[in-house]
């Protein structure tokens, strides 16, 4: 078996590293940290445009339909970079629990705005300390409400829409809720984390 990556992920891995290198040194990461903006914009719209938000996003729904090894050729390079932009929770965590429980409408509603990078998701789990399981969730879905709160969220202060684990009516079973993040009933609040 060959565990090896190949000449074309190779590749990517340096134009990925040279890209980043040129477009994220420390001082543009520390800028971010010390400032009050959640993340880098400009840095975001760059790499949407690069197609790195359309990695694994089937070709179907605006996506490039490349392989998980790609992403994580990408996500090494994001993550050496320590660039300051949603990629993990909006790529990794969001886009693939749409790809893999959402909707047909729901697929065809935020993919091609997932994969522009005009929308960020998250993936909202953890209620705090403990450990997350179907019966332990105070967050419930009942009657298509959803009701209680997440802690921490990563991202949620920038996102648009959040993947929400939920215990379902039930009891007996957790729910995967596509909630918008812009409309009523939702309140939001960043929390300081370094």
């Amino acid at each position: 078996m060959n565990f090896e990556f190949s000449d074309e992920q190779n590749l990517l891995r340096e134009q990925a590293a040279g890209f980043l290198g040129d477009n994220c040194p420390p001082s543009a990461v520390r800028a971010i940290l010390e400032g009050d903006a959640p993340f880098d914009a400009d840095l975001w719209k760059q790499i949407a445009e690069l197609g790195w938000t359309a990695t694994t996003i089937p070709e179907a729904h605006g996506g490039l339909g490349l392989s998980y090894l790609e992403l994580c050729v990408i996500a090494e390079e994001l993550g050496r970079a320590v660039a300051p932009v949603p990629y993990s929770s909006s790529v990794y965590l969001a886009t693939e629990a749409l790809l893999l429980a959402g909707s047909e409408a729901q697929k065809e509603a935020w993919l091609p705005k997932l994969a522009e990078g005009k929308a960020i998701g998250t993936f909202a789990l953890s209620e705090g300390p403990g450990h997350p399981s179907p019966r332990s969730l105070a967050t419930r879905s009942a009657g298509g409400r959803l009701t209680g709160s997440k802690l921490p969220v990563a991202d949620g202060d920038v996102a648009d829409f959040a993947v929400v684990v939920a215990g379902s009516d039930a009891g007996d079973g957790a729910s995967l809720c596509l909630v918008p993040l812009d409309g009523g009933g939702v309140a939001r609040r960043p929390v300081e984390t370094l």
